[in-house]
């Protein structure tokens, strides 16, 4: 566990003394608050188009989550299209182009230590992200009722898509030494994850739900909306598993190799 640790502090660090660290964070900040932005001003011109009718306004607020929080909940996958792969792209591929990932596996670390060291690294700079955007929902709290059964479960979604995202970046870098390949492949399977929910329009009836499983993005859809449905959650937790075996072949296929 110390081991772990120890590849968890050097990526941490490594990260944040780097100007990648705050163009990523900047990035995702200014465009989840031009998201949040736009939904709670849309809502409140609404708010005051039906002020004289006490009822509707009443329903309105009670759904004050879905109208706001749901559509910038829903945008995160969008943008986590773009930044997760410029999070990951470095893990491996950095250490093989720079020679340092030869004298990485001669210390006495198991390629799973080195494995969930990276991995608990970039999920801890995700779960700094996730922190980031708990203020749009107490923001929305001091003028109207918020779920927060729903606001939890969207971030437990959230949590479960954003750590598939990273296993497969993580799995992407370690195929290649360069950072700039690394981050195209895992823009790509990223990307036709979410083009399989569009192919599934014109597809038969088991293909189309065949192709709609394996759209990562569908997935959040049912913890946006408070229903915490186990085939998500299992499903999430499958392609994080499945991803983080695979990058430990490809290290020790390197090690061999070596």
């Amino acid at each position: 566990m110390s081991n772990i640790w120890l590849i968890c502090r050097r990526e941490l660090a490594s990260f944040f003394f780097s100007p990648v660290a705050y163009v990523v964070l900047g990035a995702w900040t200014l465009l989840l608050g031009v998201f949040y932005s736009g939904s709670f001003l849309n809502y409140a011109v609404i708010s005051l188009q039906i002020m004289r009718n006490p009822q509707a306004a009443s329903r309105l607020n009670l759904t004050a989550t879905s109208a706001i929080l749901s559509p910038v909940f829903s945008s995160t996958t969008v943008v986590l299209l773009f930044v997760v792969p410029l999070l990951t792209m470095r893990l491996f591929s950095e250490e093989k182009k720079q020679g340092t990932m030869e004298l990485l596996l001669t210390y006495p670390i198991r390629d799973g230590e080195l494995l969930m060291g990276k991995y608990l690294s970039v999920l801890m700079i995700y779960g700094v992200m996730l922190v980031l955007t708990f203020i749009y929902p107490a923001i929305l709290g001091a003028f109207v009722s918020v779920d927060w059964g729903v606001v939890g479960a969207s971030y437990l979604g959230l949590l479960l898509l954003g750590s598939a995202f990273l296993a497969v970046g993580m799995l992407a870098s370690s195929l290649t030494s360069n950072q700039i390949v690394a981050a195209m492949i895992s823009f790509m399977i990223l990307l036709t994850s979410f083009v399989l929910d569009f192919l599934s329009v014109s597809a038969g009836p088991l293909m189309s739900q065949l192709l709609r499983h394996f759209s990562l993005g569908l997935h959040l859809r049912s913890f946006i909306q408070g229903i915490i449905d186990t085939r998500d959650l299992v499903f999430l937790v499958n392609v994080n598993i499945l991803c983080l075996f695979l990058t430990k072949r490809s290290l020790e296929y390197y090690r061999w190799r070596g």
